[in-house]
């Protein structure tokens, strides 16, 4: 039973007002009046993934939201953290906060607050570790777009960019409840990356990954990168190990690094750090009959990497999955993995659905898996880097990766700019650091359909994109999706990429004053793509057709239409034996823009229906035709055993 609400006395003063208001705020059953109720707890020990730092917490459980659309929270200062929850509502995070909403505010962009009341985890750090030494960092998975954030009315730092991790010192933790806020901005520029405010995607702003803390004594384990050398499918392979190990103490700390890839065991030696200063640790190992990772056998390896003090003590340490195989380009234009020559089948996909906007949950994302496994597709392709869980399971399900950074469709005026360079080469720069542990990456995608044909600018980018990615990683070929058409001749602009994607929409798109309206000018239009770029991989990054209604196959929109173009498009990609891959487009239907119509004469804006899976989740007819074909294609071709690397 419900206990009585105590009586209240009327008091017309104005200080028997305010403590009449104040005794309100304590009566059961008044919640509208003082907000939700709402309880601090700590976070949970462990991460939703493999790779990355021992010592993470998952700061889940139930956080609040609070709609700026006025943009007044900072000025009415939000962030000092009040405790009082009033305007304020539960949510879950990843939260989209504009999920279900496709109106053209939406896609604009607004401002929208996040709190978190947490208390600190016991038993994270070592009794030997003094106070002084033990430092706590957040680290924000994915945020769209710009965000601040404070802790305890101070702020500890700000970040601008999605897809992509980021991380700070958790200055100024207290004992007992402590107060996370996070402003999120997701309004874009035509400068930002990607750009806006419109954009090829919808633009759902919040917290749309995991927020972990790391628990950190002496010095953190900020990155190791684990990366296997393979001379020959049938050598010994070596594994190079590259780690920075950062003091965060104002003390000099001296540690030792050791780590196993597999049986083997890799030692970095020590070091004594100056405070606040970054050791780069390197190590090497030979692995002498490795098991390679491949599509057809993923085999991984756990390597891990121990951080200790002078006694001999852990303090720290950092995970990877990680897998042996090479990547190459042959002289002939052909990508090879492990030696096999590669003709991939692949989709392009959003992490989206209606339900979630693009906060995708553990079960989102092994459903985008289980379609690309039906499908017998062994390549992924997204406009921006993916989720962190799932670059996992495509590492466990043998799944490349063609990964991307979202530099899409920008116009020259940026591109000519220096600061905006900087900027985008400092987010190809990030991705590398972030995921080149993942043996599923298959190269490093620096922008995506930028102007046709290239001027100055552009290519500028292109090169210096290119030496950026190669120096980071010189292990996986540097690529870029464009859109070409015939009449466009053969550009030089392209010379330093490994890979060209060549965006394929003969019979649906018109591009180049009608020269792609005819799906039978496809195949020669690939010869003639072939002649320009005879040394480059080539590869087909997008193909794709509306379909929302059964209909005539001639009709546009109809399933049987779209069914009918997806085979007669893989059956003449069949025929280019230099064909790297060709990759759909898309893996389901998503949200683009308001008013997209895409070429169908009954749209469903601002829907992209091109999807093999419609928003419900249901496989459209050309599900099964894509499956059949993937599935009796030869992706990874046989080893051929005098055929070294």
């Amino acid at each position: 039973m419900l206990a009585r609400p105590p009586r209240v006395l009327l008091d017309v003063s104005l200080p028997g007002v305010l403590l009449g208001l104040a005794l309100l705020l304590t009566i059961p059953g008044t919640a509208s009046a003082q907000g939700p109720g709402y309880a601090p707890s700590p976070p949970t020990k462990g991460a939703l993934y493999t790779d990355g730092q021992t010592g993470r917490y998952l700061l889940g459980g139930t956080w609040l939201y609070r709609a700026d659309p006025g943009d007044a929270g900072v000025a009415q200062g939000w962030w000092r953290g009040a405790a009082a929850t009033v305007g304020w509502s539960p949510v879950s995070v990843p939260n989209a906060y504009n999920t279900g909403d496709f109106s053209s505010t939406s896609m604009t962009g607004s401002v929208g607050w996040y709190r978190r009341d947490f208390t600190v985890p016991t038993g994270a750090f070592s009794p030997s570790v003094p106070n002084r030494f033990r430092k706590w960092i957040i680290r924000f998975d994915s945020v769209n777009y710009a965000a601040t954030i404070w802790l305890n009315g101070h702020r500890i730092g700000s970040h601008a960019g999605a897809y992509l991790p980021f991380e700070f010192d958790l200055n100024g933790l207290r004992p007992g409840v402590n107060r996370l806020l996070v402003r999120v901005d997701d309004r874009r520029g035509l400068g930002d990356l990607p750009p806006g405010p419109g954009g090829g995607w919808w633009n759902f702003g919040g917290l749309l990954q995991e927020v972990y803390l790391r628990a950190v004594q002496r010095a953190d384990l900020t990155q190791v990168v684990v990366r296997p050398l393979l001379a020959c499918r049938t050598c010994a392979a070596t594994i190079q190990e590259t780690a920075l190990v950062r003091n965060v103490t104002g003390q000099r700390q001296a540690v030792r690094l050791t780590a196993r890839f597999g049986a083997a065991r890799l030692d970095f030696g020590s070091a004594t750090i100056a405070p606040h200063a970054t050791w780069t640790a390197q190590a090497r190992a030979r692995l002498s009959h490795p098991r390679l990772w491949s599509p057809d056998d993923p085999a991984l390896y756990r390597a891990t990497s121990t951080l200790s003090d002078s006694n001999g003590r852990p303090i720290g340490g950092y995970v990877s999955l990680s897998g042996i195989r090479s990547i190459e380009v042959t002289s002939g234009g052909r990508l090879e993995l492990n030696g096999r020559l590669l003709n991939l089948r692949g989709v392009n996909l959003h992490e989206q659905n209606i339900n979630h906007g693009a906060a995708l949950d553990q079960a989102d994302d092994r459903n985008l898996i289980g379609w690309v496994r039906s499908l017998g597709a062994t390549l992924i392709r997204a406009h921006y880097p993916l989720n962190p869980e799932i670059e996992e399971m495509a590492d466990r399900d043998g799944i490349l990766l063609w990964s991307e950074v979202p530099v899409y469709q920008v116009g020259n005026a940026y591109l000519n700019q220096p600061g905006w360079k900087a900027r985008a080469y400092a987010l190809l720069q990030t991705n590398i650091t972030t995921n080149e542990n993942h043996p599923s990456v298959l190269l490093w995608s620096i922008a995506n359909e930028l102007p046709t044909p290239p001027g100055a600018a552009e290519g500028a980018y292109i090169a210096g994109a290119a030496a950026l990615a190669r120096r980071l990683d010189p292990t996986r070929p540097v690529a870029m999706a464009i859109s070409d058409w015939p009449g466009v001749s053969c550009q030089s602009a392209y010379a330093p990429l490994d890979v060209i994607g060549f965006n394929d929409y003969f019979g649906w798109f018109d591009a180049g004053g009608g020269s792609t309206d005819d799906r039978d000018a496809l195949g020669p239009f690939l010869d003639s793509f072939r002649a320009c770029y005879p040394t480059k991989a080539l590869m087909v990054t997008e193909f794709g057709f509306e379909a929302n209604r059964h209909g005539p196959v001639e009709e546009r929109g109809t399933y049987e239409f779209q069914s009918n173009s997806v085979a007669y498009h893989l059956g003449v990609f069949a025929t280019k034996s230099w064909l790297s891959g060709a990759i759909y487009f898309a893996l389901q239907d998503f949200a683009a823009r308001p008013g997209w119509g895409g070429g169908d004469p009954w749209p469903d804006p601002p829907f992209v229906q091109k999807g093999l899976v419609d928003l419900s989740g249901n496989p459209r007819p050309a599900f099964s035709v894509v499956s059949a074909i993937y599935h009796s294609t030869i992706q990874v071709a046989p080893a051929h055993p005098s055929r070294s690397l």
